[in-house]
């Protein structure tokens, strides 16, 4: 007899499969029921080990044990003649049926009954995991407020508020507090308000505040924590020392505020985190200055802080804290200023990020110095990693959130990502202005404009001028250039040499046709503009000095490329274009080294040489771009300030329109610009596009919109100009307007 024909003449199937049936109904029976009954975890797995358990030991007494009128005998016992195995193997089939009947019934009662009442919990048990993790956080948080100068010359403005933000760095660094960035807490200097009024504003449940007061070599810092749910104070104290012995007071006033938010909070803290200290007063009083020039972000003082940062290290030069600083402000020169080109900025600062990183590999400015040098030199997932490492070190650094939001979104196209280092970012720094403007941007693009419109009304008050400019991003949502336009002019009368807004005037001039308006208001139109009012020996000229300028900066020679496709100078645009996507790695991303127009441009190149091979990697690279934006959520069309033009729509449609799906990418095309999207008009690469019959409708349609922007502006300006203060129309503008309308 066949050993398989012995295990059924035995039952042993029908065991194993009668007992597989029951074990997993009690299995699911038990996770079911033993949360409700508050057993501890252990018990439903230990069920379950157990069942496992038994599986092998029940085939094993199945196969020894056979089961006789007499009872239970061992199988070997038992003659085959007198074997009645097969009407025990029909009461177990009846029982399969049976315990499969069960579990029907199980299944049924699960799925009907059970599960609502499970998806009704986890609703409130999902609601309340959002709710009281933000009660949390306003508990274990704290703020501290820029120290009053008292001193009596009122001339130490910089030496407090470098105490309040020594203080708060070593706050920032204990796990499980959340520490307001200096950004947003120090906005309320000089501002008579309450503790309670902070702590709503800023959502914390701790206010730190206090004064200095220095004269000569004395310095008297006083300090108190407030509780910023009633205002009551929970400790203060006045220190008196020597200026020489300013880190151990700081030390002093943090271990006592560590002390006290143990005692409030029960957070587990073994130590407090050391102050960075010199062995130079001078260094640190220069450094100390440095910092509180950085922050101004303008050009002069950040110049000035590089200044003060560099007598520091001529007074301490092994002072790793100072050597970060003096990295990060070169880096964020470029930025702020004409006079100093990238590649000269990277070839400053290299020296100090090493020497800091090598100084102290512990320090988290340090880290995020050499993450902003590698993201500076196109190095992102270096880069990348050590700005994640000064997190890990400092878990409330919001700037490094900032920037690593910045690089996810702009270079690598991980925009999901970024939207969240921005939102953390924010909830760190709330009311920090560059915090604010790219979540918002990240909002608008979204199309969650009631969001968005919160986030603007926090710029109204601290920075007008940017309140303007994004007014005008988020009001010209679906095409309503005009409303770009004046918001910008609105900055201009803040500030009429707010760099941004001329920017974005140059841009939008163009896009509604005031040519001459767009070339006065820039002293240097981007090669784009230039491109798109038809300026052909412009567009190459400016881009070639911009390369001139920067030769080892790779967006001057990405830019230079684009400029030649533009004007149809493939034999030129072709290897400086195909070099930037090799550099690229094969990734297009809306702001990065290479965009969906730069493929484009060399789609164009590759088909006017035949080399119709390469076309759809960069098809598919657009299309995986596409991809990542629609899963991040972005689904509004428009013009940011950031990113000249931008449409998800656009850049789908112009893939498939690209790979030979002419219908399908001219429908998507069609919506884009009904959306308020903007065509170039006259970019030689898109010259198939142009020339097919179907987009002359999308073009007619564009031109109107156009039209309706224009007169729409200029029935303002042309009539009573409420910007002639700032700004005026080009000569004869006005007058072929009045001609054109009749008015």
């Amino acid at each position: 007899m066949s050993f398989i024909k012995e295990l059924k003449r035995r039952n042993v199937i029908r065991v194993a499969i009668a007992y597989a049936i029951a074990a997993w109904l009690l299995i699911e029976i038990s996770a079911t029921t033993f949360p409700m009954l508050r057993l501890p975890e252990w018990t439903a797995t230990f069920v379950t080990v157990l069942l496992l358990i038994g599986f092998p030991v029940a085939l094993i007494f199945a196969w020894a044990y056979e089961i006789t009128p007499e009872g239970l005998k061992k199988e070997k016992d038992v003659d085959r003649d007198q074997s009645i195995t097969h009407i025990t193997g029909r009461k177990f089939d009846y029982l399969i049926i049976a315990v499969l009947l069960l579990a029907l019934g199980y299944f049924s009662f699960d799925k009907f009954v059970l599960d609502p009442s499970r998806d009704a919990e986890l609703v409130q048990a999902t609601t309340e995991a959002i709710t009281e993790p933000a009660a949390e956080t306003v508990d274990n948080s704290i703020a501290v407020l820029a120290f009053a100068d008292l001193s009596p010359e009122g001339d130490q403005e910089y030496f407090s508020d470098g105490i309040s933000e020594e203080l708060l760095n070593v706050l920032a660094k204990i796990p499980g507090l959340r520490v307001v960035a200096r950004t947003s807490s120090f906005q309320f200097k000089g501002e008579n308000r309450n503790a309670i009024d902070i702590g709503q504003e800023l959502n914390v449940g701790f206010i730190l505040e206090g004064s200095v007061r220095k004269a000569g070599l004395q310095v008297r810092i006083t300090a108190q924590l407030v509780d910023a749910g009633n205002g009551f104070h929970l400790w203060s104290e006045t220190y008196d020392r020597e200026l020489a012995n300013i880190f151990a007071v700081q030390e002093e006033i943090s271990t006592a505020i560590v002390g006290a938010l143990k005692e409030h909070l029960g957070l587990e803290i073994e130590a407090t985190t050391r102050v960075i200290t010199s062995a130079s007063t001078e260094a640190h009083e220069a450094y100390l200055r440095g910092r509180y020039l950085v922050v101004q972000r303008d050009p002069a003082a950040l110049n000035g802080a590089v200044r003060e940062f560099e007598k520091a290290i001529a007074f301490d030069p092994d002072y790793a804290l100072v050597h970060a600083e003096l990295a990060l402000a070169t880096l964020l020169l470029p930025g702020y200023t004409t006079g100093l080109t990238m590649t000269e900025a990277i070839a400053r600062a290299a020296p100090h990020a090493e020497k800091a990183i090598a100084l102290d590999p512990s320090l988290a400015q340090a880290q995020a110095a050499i993450g902003f040098l590698l993201s500076a030199e196109d190095k992102m997932e270096e880069a990348l990693a050590h700005f994640r490492q000064a997190i890990q070190i400092n878990p409330n650094y919001s700037i490094v959130y900032n920037w690593l939001g910045l690089r996810l979104v702009e270079r690598l196209g991980r925009y999901a990502e970024g939207f969240a280092a921005y939102e953390m970012a924010l909830r760190l720094d709330p009311l920090s202005i560059p915090t604010i403007e790219n979540h918002l941007l990240a909002l608008i693009e979204r199309d969650r404009l009631d969001e968005a419109d919160r986030e603007l009304q926090k710029l109204a008050s601290i920075a007008p001028g940017h309140y303007a400019l994004h007014r005008g991003a988020l009001t010209s949502q679906d095409g309503k250039w005009a409303n770009a336009i004046l918001a910008q002019l609105d900055a201009l009368r803040i500030n009429p040499e707010y760099k941004p807004a001329k920017r974005g005037l140059t841009l939008h001039f163009a896009i509604i046709g005031l040519d001459n308006e767009a070339l006065a208001i820039s002293v240097t139109p981007r090669p784009v503009v230039l491109s798109m009012l038809g300026r052909t020996e412009e567009t190459v000229t400016t881009a070639e000095a911009g390369l001139v300028e920067d030769p080892k900066n790779l967006y001057a020679h990405r830019d230079l490329g684009l400029a030649l496709a533009s004007v149809g100078d493939y034999a030129r645009a072709g290897p400086i274009l195909e070099e930037i996507w090799r550099e690229s790695g094969g990734l297009i991303t809306r702001n990065g080294l290479f965009r969906a127009a730069d493929a484009a441009a060399l789609i164009a190149i590759h088909r006017e040489t035949g080399e119709d091979d390469e076309v759809g990697k960069l098809v598919t690279a657009i299309t995986d771009n596409v991809r990542r934006c629609r899963e991040a959520g972005i689904v509004a069309t428009g013009i940011t300030p950031h990113d000249l033009i931008y449409s998800v729509d656009y850049e789908e449609g112009l893939a498939a329109y690209l790979s030979g799906k002419q219908e399908s990418g001219l429908s998507l095309i069609t919506k884009a610009v009904e959306d308020g999207f903007f065509i170039p008009p006259r970019e030689s690469y898109l010259q198939a596009l142009y020339d097919d019959p179907g987009f002359a409708p999308i073009r007619e349609s564009q031109e109107a919109r156009q039209a309706r922007e224009r007169e729409k502006f200029l029935t303002i300006v042309c009539n009573d100009n409420p910007y002639e203060t700032v700004w005026r129309p080009a000569e004869g503008t006005c007058e072929r307007f009045a001609a054109e309308s009749g008015t």
